[in-house]
């Protein structure tokens, strides 16, 4: 069983680690990518120095980890080389150079013509070469973040490059001035490749030098007392320094105009933003980068994510209806603007959810509830009861009747879409109008009560709403609503269902009306009716036998007594 360690990370210390690419058990390649950390600077995946099985992971995310650290523990194969292993974990062997003798010789000679041109403390041209990138080649430039003629200090980034596996900063390898620049955002470099050139000045030998750069591979031993090379390697970087003074002219100030390519992210953070199916570009222009110099990070995309879900359900709300264009009514008059109270504002955001929602259908009929309002009135003359009867009291007591013998109707559609919720509880809300917007309370446990005990919770309800004395739990559990306007007027009019409802009743103006009745004409009191209903879970044969039975319930109220 071997250990995997975490490598060079370019001097940091404490950096956090941001993903866990693995589980326990897992089988792995060599390379394959352990765990994912990130600096200011950088985002760098950690991989497996050999193929085997992961045995136990030692970290999680958001723990610190420093170079040397052990994040896992590997059962290697019997063929599994430890070569990859000692490269991966930064061991500097004298052996180790000859695998990239190709590179560092190139660097080598930049370096020599260098150092014979300069002279001691002079100020000289220097080629700004690509360094190790860790064996990738043909890396994308995503970022030139200098410009001809600017004065940089030493480890200012020049150019980010991106690999699938890292995002990683050039830095300058001196204090200077930039004479040119010979690549863009969208080219490929490799180790070695010259992509600028500075005037810079020596610090004492005119020599190439970065004096605090640690290096993850074995350096030539010939040329390790002329200097040290900047490198790169597995997406760490020399970033001891964090240089906020460098400009970043490539990157925009918003997230238009540019492809996600050129947005500034990692590895990790471009994964999360393809797993939501976001594009970093709007992550940008909606919600903004917070990382350093514009940097994307997971909590962007996350915030992006939320702000997309919260939007106001009166613009597009997830039902891909464009917003009513705005419009400056002040040009053709007068105009004053009265807020939405709070509970208007809820109602107009819950409403509209259950419009896009729903499939809406209306069942409509008349019920003759001459007798019944014969019987109420006769009732309350006789002044037996403190409480005054209304229709209001018998609809509810008779639609609780028929949610009996019709528990489809007394049922919520679960959220998977497949399962009907049937409630053995009867809780009917009744809606009523206050100066504050339509409240609509709910008389508990109908089947227990009669027609007096609901008309006193139905008058008692109606009272605390219009004084705002509602208690949250008079508002909540109701299994079917009621919206009456008989006493305001109107004819006929289509209620929205109150999901998680699947109906609503809603019921207008009584009026007299002439009835063929026993071979003549009568004038009777008609009662509209019209039943709203959720057409996923109800049809129009349920809903006709719905409004069938209540119409036979309320025109012979001695059946309520049944």
């Amino acid at each position: 069983m071997d250990e995997i360690r975490v490598p060079d990370l370019g001097g940091f210390e404490g950096v956090e680690v941001i993903e866990i690419s693995v589980s326990s058990g897992d089988k792995v390649e060599q390379d394959d990518a352990i765990i994912v950390v990130e600096t200011d600077k950088a985002t760098m995946e950690i991989p497996a120095p050999m193929a085997g099985e992961i045995i136990e992971l030692k970290v999680k995310e958001g723990d610190k980890v420093s170079e040397g650290d052990v994040v896992a523990t590997i059962n290697a194969g019997a063929n599994a080389g430890s070569d990859a292993g000692d490269h991966t974990a930064g061991d500097e062997t004298p052996d180790s150079s000859s695998a990239d003798d190709g590179g560092q010789d190139q660097t080598t000679e930049v370096v020599s013509d260098t150092t014979s041109q300069s002279g001691v403390g002079s100020a000289t041209e220097q080629p700004l070469v690509v360094p190790d990138l860790g064996g990738f080649s043909d890396v994308e430039v995503i970022e030139v973040s200098v410009e001809v003629g600017q004065q940089v200090a030493e480890e200012d980034t020049l150019l980010v490059l991106e690999t699938d596996k890292a995002t990683m900063e050039i830095p300058a390898p001196a204090e200077g001035e930039i004479l040119s620049i010979k690549v863009k955002a969208g080219d490929k470099v490799s180790e070695g490749d010259v992509i600028g050139a500075i005037k810079s000045v020596s610090v004492a030998t005119g020599e190439f030098s970065n004096k605090d750069d640690k290096t993850s591979g074995a350096e030539d031993s010939s040329q390790q007392n002329s200097e040290e090379k900047v490198k790169v390697q597995g997406g760490s970087a020399d970033t001891s320094k964090d240089k906020a003074s460098a400009p970043r002219q490539s990157v925009p100030q918003t997230g238009h105009g540019r492809s996600d390519k050129t947005v500034y992210a990692g590895p990790a953070v471009r994964k999360l933003a393809r797993e939501f199916g976001v594009s970093l570009n709007e992550v940008v222009a909606t919600t903004g980068a917070s990382g350093p110099r514009e940097r994307v990070l997971q909590e962007d995309v996350q915030n992006y994510v939320k702000h997309r879900l919260n939007e106001a359900p009166t613009t597009k709300g997830g039902s891909g209806i464009e917003p009513i264009p705005e419009v400056d009514f002040s040009r053709f008059g007068n105009v004053r603007h009265e807020a939405l109270s709070r509970i208007q504002k809820i109602s107009a955001q819950h409403l509209h959810r259950c419009w896009l929602n729903i499939p809406h259908v209306t069942q409509f009929d008349e019920i003759d509830i001459t007798d019944l309002e014969d019987f109420r009135k006769s009732v309350n003359q006789q002044g037996t009861y403190e409480t005054k009867l209304t229709l209001l009291p018998f609809l509810v007591k008779a639609v609780q009747k028929v949610l009996v013998e019709m528990p489809r109707f007394n049922a919520s559609l679960a959220p998977d879409g497949e399962t009907l919720i049937v409630k053995e509880y009867y809780h009917i809300g009744v809606a009523v109008d206050t100066d504050q917007g339509l409240m609509v309370p709910v008389v508990k446990n109908v089947d227990t009560k009669s027609v007096l005990n609901i008309a006193a919770d139905c008058m008692q309800y109606a009272q605390q709403a219009r004084a705002g004395k509602l208690k949250p739990d008079a508002l909540q559990g109701s299994c079917f609503s009621i919206s009456s306007l008989g006493g305001i007027g109107g004819t006929q009019f289509t209620p929205i269902v109150n999901a998680p409802e699947v109906a609503i009743l809603g019921v207008s103006k009584a009026a007299i009306k002439p009835i063929w009745q026993e071979g003549e004409w009568q004038p009777r009191l008609i009662l509209p009716v019209a039943l709203s209903y959720d057409h996923r879970v109800i049809d129009g044969v349920l809903a006709a036998k719905f409004t069938t039975r209540l119409k036979q319930l309320l025109e012979d109220s001695r059946h309520l007594l049944l």
